[in-house]
């Protein structure tokens, strides 16, 4: 279960632009700290509270399994939501052009000088 959970930890971090290019490289904690230095904290509560205990000491850290799990869900969750609000912004209404265009201001009467577009420029 840690490597499952660290995985998803991970994939959420990349798409969301936070892993350093060398993370092959890197030990979680390593990636943990650089993902914190880029201002996400929670990976480096999940590795030292959680990861790093069940993993190599085979016990229990300061997170639970069931707290790691809800943490890693929180992110999946705000991810999710990141890539839904964008679709939800409305774009405004593109106005076409009227067809045909007043001669005179409607502010202070004073005739109009045709657009380039009216004079098929």
């Amino acid at each position: 279960m840690p490597e499952a959970l660290w995985l998803r930890a991970l994939h959420v971090a990349d798409a969301r632009g936070l892993l350093p290019a060398n993370r092959s490289r890197l030990t979680p904690g390593e990636i943990a700290a650089e993902v914190a230095r880029r201002g996400e904290d929670r990976l480096g509560r999940l590795v030292d509270g959680w990861y790093y205990p069940a993993s190599y000491g085979r016990v229990r850290g300061v997170l639970s399994d069931e707290e790691a799990s809800r943490l890693v869900a929180a992110l999946e969750e705000e991810l999710a939501l990141a890539k839904i609000a964008p679709a939800e912004i409305a774009l405004p209404a593109v106005q076409n052009l009227p067809a045909h265009r007043e001669t005179d201001c409607e502010l202070c009467g004073f005739p109009l000088t045709p657009s380039p577009w009216e004079h098929g420029a």
